[in-house]
């Protein structure tokens, strides 16, 4: 307390301390909270990415050069398996007697034979 004899502080003496502030911590949120709002922002980010995919998947559709491309590479794919399975049909179960084919040498030329169906595709595409 000061009284009237106490002499008033001038601008040369240390200033004195304003009390601190006793704001209470913000109460930091446990791990279920902050799971179960991790997990909100997934599902709402996942519906977005759903819609996302589900309107490319429409326009995709509805070009007439990517479904004439899928449908060719799907009527390739099952042709490839299908004389592969008629080869082995005919070689193991019916007994002809067909030339041996060395998976070793066939799987590079396999390999180079996707890469220009690859490559084609793209450039189709393109076009």
């Amino acid at each position: 307390m000061t009284s009237m004899t106490d002499p008033i502080p001038d601008a040369t003496s240390e200033p004195v301390a304003a009390p601190a502030a006793t704001a209470a911590p913000a109460a930091a949120p446990d791990l279920a909270d902050r799971m179960k709002s991790l997990g909100q922002e997934a599902q709402v980010r996942g519906e977005q990415l759903g819609r996302e995919a589900q309107a490319a998947g429409d326009r995709w559709a509805k070009d007439p050069r990517l479904v004439g491309a899928a449908s060719t590479a799907n009527r390739v794919f099952g042709l490839v398996l299908i004389a592969a399975g008629a080869w082995f049909l005919a070689d193991v179960t019916l007994g002809y007697s067909l030339p041996t084919i060395p998976w070793r040498d066939l799987w590079p030329a396999l390999l180079v034979v996707l890469g220009l169906i690859i490559i084609g595709r793209g450039m189709t595409r393109r076009a």
